[in-house]
């Protein structure tokens, strides 16, 4: 694949219970991040706005490898870490989200074309980004959502270990402790995955996965071929239940080129309008990068 279009939109709501916004979002130049701040106050808006000021001087860069993201993630951990000295505790943001391994060319700015090889999903905490598979006619399949990223919490934690059922974890450890954010004392560990990007991504805060169920979420991207739609229908379904938080969303759209489309198109199953070929994700171990994708890494390719 050499040639695709990408479609974006990008809605914030600062929910029905709370005083202030705490998340931020960054959606320009092949960089589409969501962090979800905390701290109090204004602690959390202050640690989820300068880790978009990091990630926007990112998307500046004409190209990105892992290492320039994790300069990147480490520089908002700093500024982060000095943001709590200064108010006297803690302050912290999740950061997730896509992320293009290069700039798109001047002209994708005015048609959406660019190179995507591999892209990159990084995160830090519990806010999310989903693929959904999308038919060569632009619209969603509702029931291909996969959550690329695995939550930095003690519910996830505790669910990953074997320690308890989903329902149980779900039950008795409140969704919020979470393990990493951007700003801990203890450091960070982001989460890289390698991605096809073709297909459309949401990446979202806690605000819209707390209280919208998964398979909830593909139902609305099928329902609303058109990413800002997508973006409105999805904070109105979180404010509808409950809105007990702010709910950030970013939809990414991301076609192959006409021939490809084509292609695609020949090898669908007719029953479902999607390709045969499942979409696949694989997280990146420690030092791998998108150029040097092990066999045991490819091996490991995870629908």
């Amino acid at each position: 694949m050499k040639v695709s279009r990408i479609h974006t939109a990008i809605g914030s709501d600062i929910g029905n219970k709370r005083r202030n916004n705490q998340d931020n979002g960054l959606a320009a130049l092949g960089v589409y991040v969501v962090c979800d701040g905390m701290g109090g106050g204004v602690g959390g808006e202050r640690a989820s706005g300068l880790a978009v000021k990091h990630l926007a001087a990112l998307a500046s860069k004409p190209a990105r490898d892992r290492a320039d993201i994790e300069a990147t993630l480490q520089a908002a951990q700093d500024d982060t870490l000095e943001l709590g000295d200064e108010l006297g505790g803690v302050a912290g943001t999740t950061a997730t989200g896509l992320v293009s391994p290069r700039i798109p060319s001047d002209d994708a700015e005015a048609d959406g074309r660019l190179d995507p090889a591999l892209w990159y999903v990084i995160n830090v905490g519990d806010s999310r980004t989903y693929h959904l598979d999308r038919r060569p006619d632009g619209i969603s399949v509702a029931d291909s959502i996969c959550q690329v990223t695995t939550d930095h919490s003690q519910r996830q934690e505790a669910i990953d270990s074997g320690l308890m059922l989903p329902e149980v974890a779900n039950a008795t450890i409140p969704r919020n402790i979470i393990t990493q954010c951007v700003g801990s004392p203890d450091g960070i560990d982001p989460d890289f995955f390698a991605v096809d990007p073709v297909g459309r991504f949401v990446v979202c805060s806690d605000g819209l996965h707390s209280l919208v169920e998964e398979h909830e979420i593909g139902e609305i991207c099928e329902a609303n071929p058109d990413p800002q739609d997508t973006v409105t229908a999805l904070i109105t379904a979180a404010l509808d239940a409950g809105g007990d938080d702010n709910v950030t969303v970013i939809v990414v759209d991301i076609d192959a080129d006409e021939a490809q489309a084509g292609q695609s198109a020949e090898t669908a199953n007719p029953a479902m309008g999607s390709p045969k070929e499942p979409w696949h994700a694989s997280k990146l171990d420690r030092g791998e990068d998108l150029g040097t994708i092990s066999d045991i890494t490819l091996d490991g390719l995870r629908t």
